[in-house]
């Protein structure tokens, strides 16, 4: 895991070596796959929580975390895997018929456990039957990228064309000479080392699952209990598919560009509960200047760590207004000012407008050169995972006591006490989700 920080906090030439190389994988042809497996994936979750009936789906956020991983299975390594809610999953085995899948969902689960501990603990005999499994799961997904690296390099050698993995793309964009590229000196970038390789395949694995899946988290409890924000997307998404059923017809690139609204819930959900509390930035062997209107604030030395709270910045009022601390969506959303009174839903969609925050207001992706290069990806998942939700479906708390106890304003805020009571673990993550039961209802 010591690659992970290697990788992390890689500045200067060294990071400008390692972004040029791993910048491949994300490009719009890849937009494109993320969509459609995406909208599939959103496609099965939903049949899982409706079959639940009014009692209401319980695993919610744990069975976006399996949404999260299936999609990034099929981008990343084009493995297709079914759907299966939390009620359905079967207990991962350690055999050889185990999935490459099921590793990384093992150490996606525990992150934390192997940043902190020694990987030879991992191979001692009589470890409690969890350690072992994280063991075997450490141990398994090595194996499973060595092969496909390996693999990748011997249809290189064979000039023949690459698989379109993730793993092809990071070793085709390290050996291909054209690839490779000049520093700012203008010497030749050297290829990716096999450990950077894999430092960059676990990086893309952890950001591209827990950020996005924690998202996907929040703004769904945040709709449940937002039912008028519902309503506002669901108005969007049927003004521009409501004629397609089909979601399989739904094209990226004609759909993905109109659905503002969708993002809209994405970027409120990110500017006050993002996964990364901060954003790591170093100031290099130089120190470092702040100005601000010509005027010298603050001199930072050399090689100091630096890291801006996004909580802080995304919820100021002199950028966000008096209620900063509210989450509604419609705040990134501009209505054209020429408009006329009681303009059609036609007009109205159509001359919306994307906000661009104040440069340096919202940061939840990073911003400048070293911004997140999977900030498409994640944008692509989630509007699609929304899309397809939300079209046809509203989603309600289902009240304690069958709604005796409980009335179902009571049973939104409870699910507001929910959101509200995050922690930081590694990433910040509501604690607990089990005590909501979610239904979908047909609209």
């Amino acid at each position: 895991m010591g690659l992970l920080l290697l990788l992390v906090l890689a500045e200067g030439s060294d990071w400008q070596r390692q972004r040029k190389l791993t910048a491949t994988p994300f490009n719009e042809q890849k937009s494109s796959s993320v969509w459609s497996e995406s909208l599939r994936q959103a496609n099965d979750i939903l049949q899982s929580w409706t079959s639940c009936g009014l009692d209401g789906a319980k695993y919610c956020a744990e069975d976006v975390r399996t949404l999260a991983i299936n999609v990034l299975a099929f981008a990343g390594f084009q493995k297709s895997y079914p759907f299966k809610g939390s009620h359905q999953a079967e207990t991962t085995t350690m055999t050889t018929s185990s999935t490459y899948r099921d590793a990384l969902a093992i150490i996606l689960q525990n992150v934390l456990t192997l940043l902190v501990v020694p990987s030879q603990v991992f191979s001692l005999p009589f470890l409690p039957k969890k350690w072992a499994q994280v063991g075997w799961a450490k141990t398994a997904f090595k194996k499973y990228m060595l092969e496909q690296i390996a693999g990748e390099k011997q249809l290189i050698s064979e000039g023949k064309p690459g698989s379109g993995t993730l793993v092809s793309n990071l070793v085709r964009a390290s050996e291909e000479p054209k690839a490779l590229g000049k520093s700012s000196t203008g010497k030749v970038h050297k290829p990716l080392s096999i450990d950077e390789i894999l430092g960059n395949i676990f990086i893309f694995n952890f950001a591209g699952h827990d950020t996005t899946s924690i998202s996907l988290a929040y703004a769904i409890f945040l709709l449940v209990a937002h039912p008028e924000v519902q309503d506002w997307i669901s108005e969007e998404i049927n003004f521009y598919l409501g004629s397609e059923p089909d979601p399989t017809k739904w094209q990226y690139e004609t759909t993905f560009p109109k659905l503002q609204r969708c993002l809209a819930v994405l970027l409120e959900t990110l500017r006050l509960y993002n996964p990364i509390p901060g954003v790591p930035k170093h100031t290099g062997p130089r120190p470092q200047h702040l100005t601000l209107s010509n005027t010298l604030i603050l001199d930072i030395p050399p090689n100091t760590l630096v890291v801006p709270s996004l909580q802080a910045l995304h919820t100021h009022p002199r950028y966000w207004g008096p209620d900063s601390l509210t989450w509604r969506p419609s705040r990134w959303i501009i209505p054209s000012p020429s408009s006329p009174p009681n303009p059609s839903l036609h007009t109205t969609l159509s001359t919306e407008k994307l906000l661009t925050p104040q440069k340096g207001t919202f940061i939840a992706w990073s911003e400048g050169l070293q911004n997140c290069p999977g900030k498409k990806f994640a944008q692509v998942e989630f509007v699609a995972t929304m899309a397809r939700l939300f079209r046809d479906h509203r989603a309600e708390a289902v009240p304690d006591g069958g709604g005796v106890g409980e009335s179902l304003e009571e049973a939104r805020e409870r699910v507001m006490g929910v959101v509200r009571d995050s922690d930081v673990e590694l990433l910040l993550k509501m604690r607990e989700t089990g005590g909501v039961r979610v239904r979908w209802v047909e609209r």
